[in-house]
């Protein structure tokens, strides 16, 4: 009896310890699915009849999960990218921002100059680029082709000036 009363309290505590953790994986689950659906519709935009429609749903999905995940901005980053594939650049812009708000990441800022250079905001555009390769040069071969050379001569410029030690400030992010 006594045995039995220790492993039921044990149990009572390790539920207790694990509770928390169960809403994150939760949304873990729902933000890999909502990744699914949209690499999907991305794959095969041409067979989904109502893709704008199936976009805005997978937006919320990956919203959803991305407030039971706190400083996690991977289910802002993909409800943007719905919403910036949707056609809908401005919605797309407040969540790439929501999500920079979780940590600065150069996938955020690349998104968000692509969402800018749509808006025909080219200069903000090519400081988000610029932000983003600062950041991870790597990324420069997904900088749309319009904006490559003058966004790899401004990082150079900027590395000459960080090496002769005059640069105060890394690159801003775009207003």
């Amino acid at each position: 009896m006594k045995r039995a009363a220790i492993v039921l309290l044990a149990a009572v505590i390790l539920a207790l310890l694990v509770r928390p953790e169960i809403a994150r994986y939760r949304a873990e689950r729902q933000l890999g699915a909502a990744n699914a659906a949209f690499e999907l519709v991305l794959a095969r935009a041409s067979e989904v009849e109502n893709a704008a429609e199936v976009l805005s749903r997978v937006s919320e999905r990956a919203a959803t999960a991305a407030a039971s995940l706190p400083g996690d901005s991977r289910g802002w980053v993909l409800a943007g990218s719905c919403r910036l594939v949707a056609g809908e650049t401005a919605r797309a812009m407040e969540l790439y921002r929501r999500a920079l708000t979780q940590g600065e990441r150069a996938e955020i800022h690349l998104n968000l100059g692509r969402a800018l250079a749509l808006l025909q905001d080219l200069d903000a555009a090519r400081t988000a680029f610029v932000r983003s390769i600062w950041i991870s040069p790597a990324l420069l071969r997904a900088v749309p082709p319009g904006f490559q050379d003058q966004v790899s001569a401004e990082v150079t410029r900027l590395e000459a000036e960080l090496s002769a030690g005059n640069l105060t400030a890394p690159p801003p992010p775009p207003r």
